[in-house]
């Protein structure tokens, strides 16, 4: 079985991902209303995204390379990080110390450069490995149900992995925080790699938030 996909993100109002200092507070307090199993980001999110845990990497640690011990009550969800070239190689261990989640469990391919599986296997991280030149993102989320059971996976990620997930028909709801500034011509489309077009939405939920957002909730109709 596959979990159930929700695609969440704070957006401009003319639709950009970039560009404008979002609301992390607003953000997150509604992703985690969700109570995902687990939040699956691609590699160039997950990069960007150390900024926003230390301003500079930190060296790794003894206690690194070991998994965390996690606690039944445990609210927090896994991170799935998709990263068939390795990019978050010496990055890892910002993940793994993150209060945000419990641990992180990566998705690489066939072709995923082998000294990153060594690098993360020394560091005793779960994999999933699918796919051949990049990760088979519909067969790593029955992976994840079937090995951990995860049954809710909130995608909290850019563009590129958005659309991926769209265009196989993974996404059940995408959960948007409109951020009251206009971009213009230098912003990021949040879906800016969708091949496929028409895709139906049906509203469920909208309401203001701190009385500047909104926050839309949508249905993805099937086809």
């Amino acid at each position: 079985m596959i979990p159930k996909v929700i695609i969440h993100n704070s957006i401009s109002l003319d639709g950009s991902t970039t560009g404008f200092e979002a609301n992390i507070g607003v953000h997150y307090k509604i992703l985690s209303s969700y109570l995902p199993d687990a939040m699956i980001v691609g590699s160039n999110t997950a990069k960007t995204g150390t900024q926003f845990f230390c301003e500079k990497i930190p060296p790794e640690e003894e206690a690194d390379f070991k998994k965390p011990e996690i606690q039944p009550d445990d609210p927090r969800a896994y991170w799935l990080i998709a990263d068939s070239k390795g990019i978050l190689e010496g990055l890892m261990h910002v993940f793994r110390r993150s209060e945000f989640s419990k641990d992180a469990i990566v998705l690489v391919s066939q072709k995923t450069p082998e000294a990153y599986i060594n690098y993360l296997k020394e560091r005793n991280y779960d994999f999933i490995q699918t796919g051949s030149d990049r990760v088979n993102i519909r067969q790593a989320l029955k992976i994840a149900n079937e090995r951990y059971g995860f049954e809710l996976v909130v995608s909290d990620s850019g563009g590129v992995l958005n659309s991926i997930l769209l265009e196989h028909g993974l996404v059940e709801e995408i959960s948007l925080i409109l951020t009251p500034e206009i971009v213009g011509k230098n912003g990021t489309n949040l879906f800016r790699t969708l091949e496929k077009s028409g895709t139906r939405l049906e509203l469920l939920r909208d309401e203001i938030v701190e009385k500047q957002y909104v926050h839309l909730l949508y249905r993805v109709l099937k086809k």
